[in-house]
């Protein structure tokens, strides 16, 4: 374990002495600081110990020393810096710096190089004081606090992505635990190597500001969090808290707390923890305060729900419902698991009524279900099962089932059979369920058919779903079938893509495309998309010449100075993903001229694009560009940097 240099101990038992008036005295504090979309957290020990958790962006120096300031901190005892981005450590060189500096003893991160000028500024600012932390390692705050490393560099699992390599730490206060992890992520599952040792948690600090790649199921399902804290900035470019992040939160109880709100647009503020015992916490934001009981504090588990009912009420939903339980605390919610076998799987849902509708299930099927009740300290009451089964449909689809090629543009029948449906509602997928889109709002059932003009996009992945427009009944098809477009005699290719931009400013992305024919083409309204949506659409009179290269970047600022043809995205982003993303280019009228969807493995390093070989070749395939030349990317131009 390491502890503080004795003469370090004794100045701040002195300080505590002198001080005893201070904000932090006596009670243990954790802040999440507001420095927009960047991650920096202050911990205090009751005896005044003090650590820092990342440093923001360039420019946050002056927020983080002006709240230390506020409680008449001066020194900082240690700092962990989570990983080499700018929007965690770019900041913290400046807290120790200037007549108003906040003096750091000693700095720790992962190790290893990085290239950014933001890791030049911190490795010349800390020599001499910085150190690299090892899983396992702990550390004390005052004799009060323990830190300990759950994670470092991956534990163990390969990847070049500096997300993964995140150290987190879990602080200890008596019965109070909390962890803090920069952008640690699920994909790769990193978060997982953590779940023999984290615990239930009363604080997390969200991993990489509430993105959908970090806070997985399995995770949360182990540390069940009572709060969780999100830094993020209220204009940030990428979507961050994702929707997905806070369902996965908000369906564990957690509650959370945001220091501003892209939502709403608001900056909400430091959010401060505070806890006397460890017992007990506070979280105040403004003029916001919320007490909570730690999870440790209480070891007395609720009465298990009573006299649980399953009915089923459609082919597709059981409504179940349960008496009440008691705890000495009050309970917190349910925790509601269910399976297709006699075994259990993952927690449906945690709810705070004792009864809720499953939905989405399978016709004709028998599902098991086992019930449980939580307190506030999180203390799990003993199990009650109860099952039920389904009906089966009354709609049958038989067209499209599965396997046929049907062409774009041209019309096909869509046929069902029906059992007690009135009227039904028709729709079709071109990606295998991930999205719909609405044929038919309303038909009548009894018709058994629909004539169906078959959409312009090309699919390998394309279904049709049937739904009793009361929602009590559907089917879709059994397979996948193929929807093939028309070869268009336009050379345009997508030729390079960058979705890891070097750094964290995404208007580095780009997409190039070039037309490998031998005549001009008229791209204007073209649209260039990504899987979730339209990212740009080609200005009037934009042509690209034969053997030419025009590249949309996801802004302005991301244009490298000299790059002819460049144009930024229309909509202000391309919001290409690190791991999986689909690009596809469009013509106006909607007619696909080239797709590509690719995987992590050309996505994952920073600064890397995924380039055709061969080069400007229509049947080329893409691999890293690192593999073709000695460049990173080529936007513009060649492989080899020459000119198209």
């Amino acid at each position: 374990m390491l502890t503080h240099p004795l003469s370090l101990v004794r100045s701040l038992l002195l300080l505590t002495a002198l001080l005893p008036t201070l904000a932090w005295s006596q009670e243990l504090r954790f802040t999440t600081l507001d420095i927009g979309q960047g991650d920096s957290a202050v911990l205090i020990a009751p005896g005044g110990c003090v650590a820092l958790f990342d440093g923001g962006p360039t420019g946050s120096g002056a927020t983080i020393k002006a709240y230390l300031k506020s409680l008449g901190v001066t020194n900082i005892d240690m700092a962990f810096v989570s990983h080499m981005h700018a929007d965690h450590m770019g900041g913290i060189d400046e807290v120790d710096v200037g007549t108003d500096a906040v003096s750091i003893d000693a700095v720790y991160d992962h190790g290893g190089t990085y290239n950014s000028a933001s890791y030049d500024d911190y490795v010349s600012h800390f020599s001499g004081r910085r150190h690299t932390v090892y899983r396992g390692q702990t550390f004390s705050l005052c004799g009060q606090v323990t830190l300990t490393v759950l994670a470092t560099n991956g534990n163990g699992i390969s990847s070049t992505d500096e997300n993964t390599k995140s150290v987190t730490v879990k602080v200890t206060y008596g019965e109070f635990d909390a962890l803090v992890g920069g952008d640690l992520t699920s994909s790769p599952d990193i978060e997982s190597t953590l779940l023999n040792d984290v615990g239930e948690l009363d604080l997390y600090k969200v991993h990489h500001h509430g993105s959908r790649s970090s806070s997985g199921n399995p995770f949360l399902d182990a540390t069940l969090p009572t709060v969780s804290f999100i830094s993020v900035g209220r204009d940030n470019t990428y979507g961050h808290p994702t929707q997905e992040c806070l369902d996965r939160l908000t369906a564990r109880n957690s509650d959370i707390w945001m220091t501003e709100d892209p939502a709403t647009n608001a900056e909400l503020g430091h959010i401060q923890l505070s806890s006397s015992t460890g017992d007990t916490f506070m979280v105040t934001q403004g003029t916001r305060s919320v007490s909570y009981l730690s999870k440790g504090s209480d070891s007395r588990p609720p009465s298990a729900p009573g006299a649980p009912v399953a009915l089923a009420i459609s082919p597709r939903e059981i409504e179940l419902s349960w008496n009440a339980s008691t705890d000495n605390m009050g309970v917190a919610g349910y925790r509601v698991l269910r399976s297709s076998t006699s075994g259990t799987n993952p927690p449906v849902m945690t709810i705070t009524t004792n009864g809720f509708v499953d939905q989405g299930l399978s016709p004709g099927t028998t599902y098991w279900y086992r019930i449980t009740a939580v307190d506030a300290a999180g203390n799990v009451s003993s199990p009650v099962g109860v099952s039920a089964r389904t009906p089966s449909l009354g709609i049958t689809l038989t067209s499209p089932n599965g396997g046929e090629s049907w062409t774009a543009g041209s019309t096909r029948a869509i046929t069902w059979t029906t059992q007690s449906v009135s009227n039904v509602k028709l729709e079709y997928t071109l990606n295998n369920g991930g999205t719909w889109s609405v044929i038919a709002s309303s038909v009548a059932a009894s018709t058994g058919s629909y004539t169906w003009t078959v959409p312009g996009s090309a699919s390998t992945a394309a279904r049709v779903r049937v739904t009793d427009v009361s929602g009590t009944a559907s089917d879709m098809s059994d397979g996948t079938f193929t929807i093939t477009v028309p070869t268009s005699s336009t050379a345009v290719i997508i030729n390079e893509m960058l979705a890891n931009e070097p750094g964290s400013s995404t208007s580095g992305e780009f997409v190039e495309l070039v037309n490998v024919g031998s005549s001009p083409v008229d791209i204007s309204g073209w649209v260039l998309s990504d899987a979730a949506s339209a990212r740009h659409t080609f200005a009037a009179g934009t042509v690209l010449g034969a053997g030419k290269a025009i590249v949309v970047f996801g802004g302005a600022t991301g244009i490298p100075a000299g790059t002819s043809n460049a144009v930024a995205a229309s909509t202000g982003t391309l919001s290409l993903n690190n791991t999986t993303d689909t690009v596809t280019v469009k013509t106006s009228s909607g007619t696909t001229i080239d797709s590509f969807s690719y995987t992590s493995s050309l996505a994952s390093q920073d600064g890397v694009s995924m380039n055709r070989n061969p080069d400007a070749s229509a049947t080329g395939t893409f691999v890293l560009h690192t593999s073709l030349s000695a460049l990173s990317t080529s936007p513009g131009v060649r492989v080899n940097g020459s000119a198209f």
